[in-house]
Parts: C-alpha cells; structure tokens; sequence
C-alpha cells in the first residue's frame, strides 16, 4: 500500500518536473521578447514591437497549456514574472498606437496578472513624456503624464482589491515617485515657455 503511494507521487513530481523543464524556458523567452518590445516602442518602431509581443504571447499560452495539468507550474514566480511583463508592453503599444486599453481578455491573462502588468506602465510612459518633452511636443508630455495619473489614481481607488496582491504596494509606491517627477519636469518646461512667451512680449511693447 504504501509502496504505491510513493510511487504514485514520485511518478507525479517526475511529470512536474518535466512540465517545468517544459514551461520555464518558454516563459522566460516571452518575457525577454516583452522587455524587447518595449524597447521598440521606445524606439518608434510599434510594428517590430507588435511582431514581438505575438510571439510573447504565443509561448505564454504554450506555457498556460502546461499549467492546466500542473496549477504550481502557472502560479510560480517565472510564469508570474513573464506574464506581468507581457501585460507592460501589450498595454504600452495599445496605449501608444491606438489611445485605448486593451481588456485582460484580449491579452488572455487574468485579472491579477493585468493590474499587476497595468501598475508598471506609468514607468515606461515616463521615458515616453521625456522623449516628447526634448522634441518639443510639451502637449503630447502633458497628455502622456494624465495617463500616467489615470492608471495610478484607479489602481488606488481600488485599493482593498489590489493591496491583496504580491507586489502590488511596491509597484504602487514606484509609479508614484515616478509621476511626481514627471509631472515637476512637464510643469517646469511649461513655465520655461510661459516665461519665454513673457518676455518676447515685453520686447515686443519695447521695440518702437
């Protein structure tokens, strides 16, 4: 009898230990070709960014076809991590190429890893406002910057829900910091222009 039961579990960590051998380097590849993506978008190219986060999501739904056998396989902290990262860009290039939010269904994640994925977004906006704010475009840097807000005040309007989650006040208290230093650098260029704009006016009223 008890024979049985040993083998019965060696036989199942055997399996697991396969469908981790199995899963692990396919979620690791999909979160490389997320941080990859992002980097395209940063770049300007959103088409290269998009082949990228096809193919993040392909192998993560190979890796979600293990995880229906062996739930640990999809709950560990590589899964978690590549999923998370794969929500950042999937968001980031929906946010950039077409000004919605893509549903949690769309990406196929679920409603823990895209508020996870959702909380590191304003981070990569941040470079986004900054990239607009040296070419000049200090609208585009004040639109960027509302998004950034938007994501963080309805991420702590739903705080009861949220703060349940693993890593979820780290996040949290990191996308703070960074909208506060963006939204001092956006209110700093508008008052280098509002000063600009004041003084052309004074010579203006000056020259005879």
């Amino acid at each position: 009898m008890l024979q049985e039961i040993i083998k019965k579990v060696t036989e199942h960590l055997r399996a697991l230990d396969d469908a981790k051998d199995r899963a692990y380097p396919k979620a690791r590849k999909a979160r490389t070709r997320s941080k990859h993506s992002i980097l395209m978008l940063h770049k300007g190219e959103p088409e290269k960014a998009e082949r990228l986060i096809s193919e993040a999501a392909n192998m993560l739904t190979e890796v979600r076809e293990v995880g229906e056998a062996f739930p640990g396989v999809q709950s560990s902290e590589t899964v978690e991590a590549a999923l998370q990262e794969y929500v950042e860009a999937a968001i980031l290039h929906s946010l950039i190429t077409e000004k919605r939010y893509p549903t949690p269904e769309e990406l196929g994640v679920e409603e823990t890893d895209y508020v996870l994925g959702l909380a590191d977004v304003p981070g990569e906006l941040r470079r986004q406002a900054l990239d607009s704010l040296r070419e000049g475009d200090l609208e585009a840097a004040e639109g960027i910057l509302e998004t950034m807000e938007e994501i963080y005040l309805y991420l702590v309007e739903a705080e009861e829900a949220t703060m349940m989650l693993k890593g979820m006040r780290r996040k949290l208290d990191v996308a703070r910091g960074v909208i506060e230093r963006t939204r001092a650098e956006v209110t700093a260029e508008a008052g280098r222009r509002r000063l600009s704009k004041d003084l052309r006016s004074f010579r203006d009223k000056l020259e005879p």
